[in-house]
């Protein structure tokens, strides 16, 4: 949708699907950023900084977006404070996620990098019923690497060494946890 050393040709608003966005670095490795759901604006970064984009974004699944210039969205959010403090809760939990993975990706070991990643798609992205969730995103493994800051290869053996524990499972490209309080206290341990 949108590729990094581009200037945008607007802001997105996300009504249907999801976007993520992510960073290249010079040797090519991949490190996901954020996914965007529905309802989010992007990309604010470069709106409200008049910083470059260095960031690439792409839908994950079918997605449906509007796009307006830049200074017709920064002046609807000024006129409608309701929007904009939907928007500013919006961005401050992203932020909040954010920090929350830069603690995890600093401190912990790839194992529990990976089980908090699966805890963090649960509550945003499954669907959760009698403490079974499915992910409605599919998350390959280069893509729990590019998410953790490791290599496909170590992403690959933490999901095998979840999976022999018992705390997800797959039906072809859907990831499932049988027990997301199971997963939250592999997480606490």
């Amino acid at each position: 949708m949108i590729r990094a050393g581009e200037t945008p040709a607007g802001i997105f608003y996300l009504v249907k699907g999801l976007v993520r966005q992510y960073a290249v670095s010079p040797k090519g490795e991949t490190l996901m950023m954020h996914v965007f759901r529905p309802g989010s604006f992007f990309p604010m970064l470069w709106a409200l900084t008049g910083s470059a984009n260095t960031y690439q974004y792409e839908a994950v699944n079918a997605a449906e977006v509007y796009r307006a210039p830049k200074g017709d969205v920064l002046n609807f959010l000024l006129r409608h404070p309701e929007e904009l403090w939907c928007f500013t809760k919006r961005l401050v939990g992203g932020v909040s996620g954010l920090l929350t993975r830069f603690e995890y990706i600093m401190f912990d070991g790839a194992y529990r990098k990976t089980v908090l990643l699966l805890l963090y798609f649960a509550r945003r992205f499954a669907t959760v019923e009698d403490g079974v969730a499915v992910l409605s995103v599919p998350l390959a493994h280069r893509e729990i690497a590019a998410w953790i800051g490791t290599t496909r290869e170590t992403a690959s053996v933490q999901m095998e060494t979840l999976k022999k524990r018992g705390l997800i499972k797959t039906r072809g490209r859907q990831l499932i946890i049988p027990s997301i309080t199971a997963l939250e206290k592999e997480g606490t341990s």
